[in-house]
Formats: C-alpha cells, sequence, structure tokens
C-alpha cells in the first residue's frame, strides 16, 4: 500500500510539473499575441535601408543649369577634388566609387567625402546600384572648365 501511495504522490507531482510549464508555455504565447505589433521597429529595419539609399540617392538634383553656370564662378575645388574629377572624366564621366578609392589609392571614407562635397557643389550625381555607388559627372564639358580653371589637373597635361 505504501508502494501505491509513493508512486501515486510521485504520479502527480510529475503532471504537476507538467501541467505548470505547460500553462506557463501557453501564457507566454498568449501574452506575446496580445502585444500590439510594433510597426515602428518594422518601419525602422526598412526605413534605414530606404534612408541609407535615399541619403545617397543623388540623382535629383535641385539646380537647373541656368543655376549651375550662375554657381560655377563660386566653385572651388581642392586637389583631391580635382584627381576624382579627373579620374571621372577620363572614364566617360562615371565610375564606381569603390573603384575611384582603388584607382587614386585613397580611403574608401575620404573618397566617400570628397564624392559628399563634389555633390553638394552640383559636379556629380550618386545613385546606389545594389551595395555599391555609382558616380556620374553631372555636365562633362561644364566639369572640365572647372578643372582647367582651378590650374590643379596634372593629369590632362
Amino acid at each position: 500500500m505504501a508502494l501505491i501511495t509513493n508512486n501515486y504522490y510521485l504520479i502527480v507531482s510529475v503532471a504537476l510539473i507538467q501541467f505548470v510549464i505547460l500553462s506557463s508555455f501557453i501564457y507566454q504565447i498568449f501574452k506575446e499575441s496580445k502585444k500590439p505589433i510594433d510597426k515602428e521597429s518594422e518601419n525602422t529595419k526598412t526605413s534605414e535601408s530606404s534612408t541609407t539609399i535615399s541619403q545617397l540617392e543623388f540623382d535629383t538634383i535641385s539646380r537647373n543649369k541656368r543655376d549651375i553656370v550662375n554657381y560655377s564662378e563660386s566653385i572651388n575645388v581642392n586637389e583631391d577634388e580635382v584627381r576624382v574629377l579627373s579620374y571621372l572624366l577620363n572614364r566617360g564621366g562615371d565610375a564606381y566609387q569603390a573603384e575611384i578609392a582603388r584607382e587614386l589609392g585613397l580611403p574608401k571614407s575620404t573618397v566617400s567625402r570628397i564624392i559628399r562635397r563634389l555633390h553638394d557643389k552640383g559636379l556629380v550625381t550618386v545613385r546606389r546600384v545594389g551595395r555599391f555607388s555609382y558616380v556620374q559627372v553631372t555636365d562633362i564639358d561644364y566639369v572640365g572648365d572647372i578643372i582647367s580653371k582651378s590650374g590643379l589637373d596634372k593629369s590632362r597635361e
């Protein structure tokens, strides 16, 4: 009789432990299903990539050509900017940003800053192609004139 009682208590104890674990598991599932979907965190994930793209999508230039011509007298370019622009012109006006860094022997971060400045000056546009940035000169003749006026162009001599 004592053996049956001990087995009975053991079986009841195991059943209670299983019941507690199962009810805890069900409670967690119910709690998660009642939680509102956090759309901000989902939007943050998708908007981070789209924000990155929109920050690097420089195709849309707000200035028209007339404004750029009037602006040309105040454009100053430094030696590194001239090197990048000359490289682009020698390549037909476009290249990938990583290729520019590799060919000119400059760090990628430096080329990124140079291209950002050139974009701000309206001399290049940048668009994303997959993971890469594709850089294009906005107006080849105009950029060629700026380089020749800067007096820093050594690649065209």
